[in-house]
């Protein structure tokens, strides 16, 4: 079936103050059906992540504002969450195609610290572990509405109905610090800030793409690249 695309890092918008945390429990970034998300672990991950693509970035002439990486990571770790949830719930396990992905991850960052390269891999195979899980139960729920012979799109759509709802039914709850929200079953970004950005330099981090200019004008801790 053609792939159901979950957006990563690339587009996320960032801003220059978030507000700090309602609606999650004390130290939760993100509550995820019965999982819970540290803040302790996005900011790990996080981390780990951008050590993984500093290489690459700075190769390229990129940088890329922090916000936007810990977006990314906040919204890979709550998909895989979903997915793993999906998948236990219909007692099915990720097959050949998410193994190969994660195989060529691994692969990819063979020479960094373990700790880099376990996150790194975790984050960017959670696109093809939800691809996987989404064809997977969605197979099952045209099987049980007695639909014989699906089409790759029948089936694509069946798999993002059962992610899309999946949130309202079992529960999605995100610090507002990250600046997302769930909108109809996937976490999007949204403008938390409450001041108003009355400099260029403020614009510019409110952009949905941030350009180059803006992130190197951050302290290095708040810039990953």
């Amino acid at each position: 079936m053609s792939r159901t695309r979950w957006t990563t890092a690339a587009g996320l918008a960032t801003a220059a103050v978030l507000l700090s945390g309602c609606g999650t429990t004390p130290g939760v970034a993100v509550s995820v059906g019965d999982h819970e998300i540290s803040h302790d672990r996005i900011d790990e991950a996080t981390s780990h992540l951008c050590d993984a693509l500093g290489e690459q970035f700075e190769s390229q002439g990129n940088v890329v504002p922090m916000a936007v990486v810990r977006q990314a990571v906040v919204r890979l770790l709550t998909l895989r969450s979903q997915a793993t949830q999906i998948a236990d719930a219909y007692g099915i396990e990720p097959g050949s195609t998410y193994a190969d992905d994660v195989e060529q991850r691994r692969r990819s960052v063979a020479s960094e610290p373990e700790e880099v390269r376990e996150d790194y891999v975790l984050l960017t195979s959670s696109t093809a572990l939800a691809n996987d899980v989404a064809e997977r139960v969605g197979m099952i729920e045209l099987e049980v509405q007695g639909i014989e012979e699906p089409t790759r799109e029948q089936v694509g759509q069946a798999g993002v109905e059962v992610f899309n709802t999946w949130p309202d039914a079992n529960g999605l709850e995100v610090d507002p610090r990250y600046g997302l929200e769930n909108v109809d079953g996937q976490l999007e970004p949204v403008d938390t800030n409450l001041s108003v950005a009355v400099s260029d330099t403020a614009r510019s981090g409110l952009e949905e793409q941030p350009s180059v200019a803006f992130a190197s004008s951050l302290p290095a801790n708040q810039r990953c690249g």
